[in-house]
């Protein structure tokens, strides 16, 4: 399931386009941007982030789901829950904490980009670290 098969089915090289049928019946249709793809592994790269994820192929092949059950709520008042921004979770952490948590993520995006500088080769070396602790 996790294998990828595609075929391109149409290179525009003025406007650097490329339509990609993918082996689910899906499609995509890419516009490549600098820095260009020097390389099927580079291209091969682009391409799967257009692929829909293992999730949702398994999710449209799986027996569809018995809805019966909504037609007995039409005009009916149904009560949920509604979403918060503010979790009260949120208001117990410690401010210290919480700007910690926010540092630790903004590092972890930081890596993440130099990661991908350096595969297109842009960048040596990741110029971000994220210690790890032995303890």
């Amino acid at each position: 399931m996790n294998e990828l098969t595609y075929v391109i089915t149409k290179f525009d090289e003025t406007t650097k386009t490329i339509d990609v049928s993918f082996g689910d019946n899906s499609w995509a249709r890419l516009n490549l941007k600098n820095p260009l793809p020097k390389n099927k592994e580079e291209l091969d790269f682009l391409i799967k982030d257009f692929a829909e994820p293992i999730e949702a192929i398994q999710a449209r092949q799986a027996p569809d789901a018995d809805l019966s059950y909504i037609s007995a709520m039409i005009n009916q008042t149904q009560t949920t829950t509604r979403k918060s921004l503010a979790s009260p979770e949120a208001s117990e952490i410690d401010p210290e904490v919480l700007a910690n948590s926010e540092m630790w993520e903004q590092t972890q995006f930081k890596k993440q980009i130099g990661d991908v500088l350096v595969e297109f080769g842009l960048l040596t070396s990741n110029p971000v670290s994220i210690p790890v602790s032995t303890s």
